[in-house]
Formats: C-alpha cells, sequence, structure tokens
C-alpha cells in the first residue's frame, strides 16, 4: 500500500503478489484474497482492467474455501469494480449489491467501506454521476462514523467531494439546475482537505483537490478562479507524475479556455495531452480525449476538425464495443477455465481420499497382521514370536533377569476326551484369563502350546515368585469350573527357574520344565521352584 501510494507501481505489484504467494504457502486463504484485492485495485486504478480481472478470476478458486467475510468483501468489490468499467454492467452491479448485503453480517469497517465506494465508483464509471455523488456521501458517512483510519477518512472525503464535483461539472454542461448547498459543501470540503494534503506534502491530493475546486468555480462562473486552479492542478500532477488526473485537469481547462475564444491555448492543452501516450493507450480515456476535441472544435466553428475529431470518437466507440465484447469472452473462458480446474481439482481431491481411506485399510489390515503374528487366537495370549520381541525389548531397557513359571493344566487329555474338545478350549481360555493379574503387574504370559503357558516376570528372582506360582496355582485349583461343566475340575501344575538375559532363554526352560516335570512326579497340583 505504501509503494501504491508513492506511485512505484511495479514495486508496489511485485510486493502483492509476493503477499499473495506467501499467504497460499502458510494456508492462510484470507491472506491470499486481500493480496488479491490489493493486486487487482492497482490494476484497477491504472486502467489495466484485464489484468485486474485475471487477478480477481484466479483468486474466486480460493472464495469457497473463506469464512472470512471482510477479505470476500474486499475482493468481490474489486472485482464487481472491474466488470463495470468493462462494460458488464449486469455482472458487476450484481457482485456489488452482494457485497453490501455481506456488510450487515460483516464486523469490519474497512471492508464494510470498501463496498459502499466500489458501489459509488461503478455508478460514476457508468457515467451515473448523480447517483455515484449520493453513494459517495453515505460512504463518506459511514467512514466517518465507523472509526476508520485517518488515511482511509481522506480518501472517503477525497472520493465524495471529487464525485459530487464531477456531477455540479455535468449539470452545468448540460445546462441542468445546480445544487447550491451540494456546491457551497463540496467546496468546502475539498478547502479542508486540500489544507491536510498540502500539511502532508501529498501531491497527488493537492492536485486532485486544485483540479475540482476549479470545476466548482467553473461550474459557479467563476472562470478566473477556475483557470488559477487548473493552472495549480496540472503543476501539482507533473510533481505526482500523475497523467490520467493530468490529462482530466486539462480538458476541463481546454473547455473553459474555449468558452473564453482562447481556442490556440485549448488546442495548445489537448495536444500537450497527446503527447501523453501512456494516457491515451487507456481506452476511456482515449475516447474522452476526442469527445473533447470535437466539442472544442465546435466551439471554435472549425466544422472540419469538429466532423474529423467526431469521426474518430464514433470509430473508437465502435473499437470500445468491441473491446468489451472481447473482454467478456475473455471473462468467460476465463471463467470456464477455472470451473475445468475447480471440476479437476474436485476429481484429485477424490481420489485423494480414496488413496487415503484405501491406505488407512491396508494399515489396519497390517496391524491386525501383526498382531495376529504375535498372538494365540484362542487365548488371546503372546505366543512364541511375542515372546522373542518382548525379550528383545527387555534386554534394551535394561532388564537383565527374569523368573520364568511354565504352568501346565493338569491331565487335560482326560478332560478332552471326558467333556470334550471345546470345553476343552474354554479350560485354556478360562486359565489365560487367570493369568491376568501377573501381566497386569509387568509380566508376560505366553500360550507355549498345547495346555503349556509361561508366565515371565522381568526383574523378579523365582525365589521371589514362589508366592505368585502358589496364588495362581489356588485361583485355578479354586475357580468354579462348574460353570463351564458339571462336575469339572481344573488344576496345574507349576515348575520354576531363574533367568539371565544374558544367557540363553532355552537353558532358563530347560531348567523351568524339569521343575515342572517334578511336580508332576511328586501328584500333580503344585509349585516347584529350584534349589536355593
Amino acid at each position: 500500500m505504501r509503494l501504491d501510494r508513492e506511485c512505484r507501481t511495479g514495486e508496489a505489484l511485485e510486493a502483492a503478489e509476493a503477499a499473495y504467494e506467501a499467504a497460499l504457502e502458510a494456508g492462510d486463504v484470507a491472506g491470499a484474497l486481500r493480496a488479491s484485492h490489493r493486486l487487482a485495485l492497482i490494476h484497477f486504478n491504472k486502467e489495466t482492467l484485464a489484468e485486474g480481472l485475471k487477478i480477481c478470476l484466479r483468486a474466486e478458486t480460493w472464495l469457497r474455501y473463506c469464512q472470512d467475510q471482510a477479505a470476500i468483501i474486499s475482493l468481490q468489490s474489486v472485482h464487481g469494480g472491474i466488470l463495470v468499467a468493462l462494460g458488464d454492467l449486469e455482472t458487476g452491479f450484481a457482485l456489488l449489491i452482494d457485497c453490501q448485503k455481506r456488510t450487515k453480517s460483516c464486523p469490519d469497517p474497512l471492508a464494510n467501506w470498501r463496498a459502499r465506494t466500489a458501489y459509488a465508483v461503478a455508478l460514476f464509471d457508468s457515467n451515473d454521476f448523480d447517483r455515484a455523488a449520493e453513494a459517495a456521501a453515505e460512504s463518506l458517512n459511514y467512514a466517518e462514523t465507523s472509526g476508520l483510519a485517518k488515511g482511509s477518512v481522506l480518501i472517503a472525503r477525497s472520493i465524495s467531494s471529487r464525485m459530487a464535483a464531477r456531477a455540479l461539472g455535468e449539470h452545468r454542461l448540460a445546462r441542468k439546475g445546480i445544487d447550491a448547498l451540494l456546491l457551497a459543501r463540496t467546496e468546502e470540503q475539498l478547502q479542508s482537505i486540500l489544507i491536510e494534503a498540502q500539511a502532508e506534502k501529498l501531491s497527488y491530493e493537492i492536485a486532485e483537490c486544485h483540479c475540482y475546486l476549479g470545476l466548482l468555480a467553473w461550474t459557479r462562473g467563476e472562470d478566473t478562479a477556475a483557470a488559477g486552479r487548473y493552472v495549480a492542478a496540472i503543476a501539482a500532477c507533473q510533481v505526482a507524475q500523475d497523467e490520467v488526473l493530468e490529462a482530466e485537469t486539462s480538458y476541463w481547462y481546454a473547455y473553459l479556455l474555449a468558452s473564453q475564444g482562447a481556442f490556440d491555448e485549448a488546442q495548445s492543452l489537448l495536444a500537450g495531452v497527446e503527447a501523453m501516450e501512456q494516457v491515451l493507450a487507456v481506452p476511456r480515456m482515449k475516447l474522452r480525449h476526442f469527445d473533447m476535441r470535437f466539442r472544442i472544435a465546435e466551439m471554435a466553428g472549425d466544422w472540419r476538425a469538429a466532423f474529423d475529431h467526431h469521426r474518430i470518437y464514433h470509430e473508437l466507440v465502435v473499437e470500445d464495443y468491441r473491446r468489451l465484447a472481447s473482454a467478456r469472452a475473455y471473462t468467460m473462458k476465463l471463467a470456464l477455465d477455472l470451473e475445468t480446474m475447480r471440476r479437476k481439482e474436485d476429481s484429485a481431491r477424490l481420489e485423494r481420499e480414496r488413496l487415503l481411506e484405501e491406505n488407512l485399510r491396508l494399515a489396519a489390515e497390517q496391524r491386525e497382521a501383526v498382531l495376529a503374528s504375535r498372538t494365540d487366537p484362542l487365548t488371546g495370549l503372546g505366543n512364541r514370536r511375542e515372546l522373542q520381541l518382548r525379550c528383545r525389548d527387555w534386554a534394551d531397557t535394561g532388564v537383565t533377569h527374569a523368573a520364568l513359571m511354565l504352568c501346565d493344566i493338569d491331565h487335560f487329555k482326560r478332560i478332552n476326551d471326558v467333556f470334550s474338545h471345546s470345553i476343552g478350549d474354554v479350560v485354556l481360555a478360562r486359565v489365560a484369563d487367570l493369568l491376568g493379574d501377573a501381566r497386569a503387574e509387568g509380566g508376560l504370559a505366553i500360550r507355549m502350546g498345547g495346555e503349556e503357558f509361561l508366565l515371565l516376570l522381568p526383574g523378579t528372582r523365582a525365589a521371589d515368585a514362589a508366592a505368585a506360582a502358589e496364588r495362581l496355582r489356588l485361583r485355578v485349583q479354586d475357580h468354579d469350573w462348574s460353570e463351564v461343566a458339571p462336575t469339572l475340575e481344573v488344576a496345574c501344575s507349576i515348575g520354576l527357574a531363574d533367568w539371565s538375559l544374558a544367557e540363553s532363554l532355552e537353558a532358563a526352560l530347560q531348567v523351568a520344565d524339569a521343575n515342572l516335570y517334578a511336580a508332576k512326579n511328586a501328584g500333580r497340583n503344585r509349585c516347584v521352584a529350584p534349589a536355593s
């Protein structure tokens, strides 16, 4: 904004484009819309309307992802203004009216003021000068009562006074009645702005104030005062390096000179405008130029020159309609391209979602497969693979020893033969549940196969684990097995061993197995620990 205000247009465009890219990279959609508003507004003010339109259509992609009403209003207000300036009044005003509706639910006064101002400017660009002046006055009133920053209020006052002055000037040209109260109020407002602009050395605002103060003086019939203002405005325009405003001032000054019979001076001013190639490259300014050349030649009675200028003006009008038609076609093409891009984007999004869903499914299947490879399906306990992995984890975390409890269900073959294999499976699952307390204390319960289970207690000695083994034996013995089958009784034998993780697990298992057999040979339903 600072670069734009200093008339460093190229640098301002680069900075705004960098802000747009940075906002998208950060995922800041509202920031991208605000940067696009600034880019499009610079193009609008410099009359590069096609470029401004391209910026707006590019940014439209992000509107559906944005919840920030202020950012949406800012973008759509300049978009609507550009469309009106291009001649698409219906679409442009529809956007601007939508912005007006959005202001009712938007708490941001700056965005709401932009919507009101854009509507006033669009009316001005459609040559509805009276309504433009009324809308600009309402916009100024909002700016002054909503707590906007001083700079924004100054701009609002400048726009309002410019549009009121132009409306009064057009009334003078058309020989309509002049609203004296509006003229006095506008003049007072311009004088106030001029004082502030001079204090802050704002050359563009100084030039604009002089131009429209001159127009008001001419409207009142004070030609000498008007001429002085126009001369001051042209000098300030040259300081501000703003050729568009210089051309606008020159047209009004030339008309004044022609009305006084100073046709040579008027023609000299218009010749100076013709030297401003950049200004006349703007279609609307070129139209205004040859319209003014025709009017002044007609006032001078130079009918040949009037005819030539009017012919050029007529050709430019036809060319302008073609340009507007081309612009509308270009707009439609861009809109179609964007719709195609949106469809491709939606298709790509659906494909991404499908792939994500597929990846999640595969990951779940993989987790289930890994779990199945480490778990006994009947009892839910770990298997020998789980035993290997957990022992490796213990070693990595500094565990140096563990107590082993090898548990075997007594007379399990008889249970299968008398009560059935399905009852045997229930017995296995119940015994696995009875191992749960030991697992909750950090131990590991494994089904070794058949009716044999292994319980490992890390950081514990076999002598200390003997009491836990006895509690487990009693839990199995005292469990109400009649719930499973009447007359069913289940007992287990347990062999204990010490294991140093620095040594082979198989050696410790052999010791536990030997103690288990000792328990079996001693009558079963008992625990045998290694000798101290």
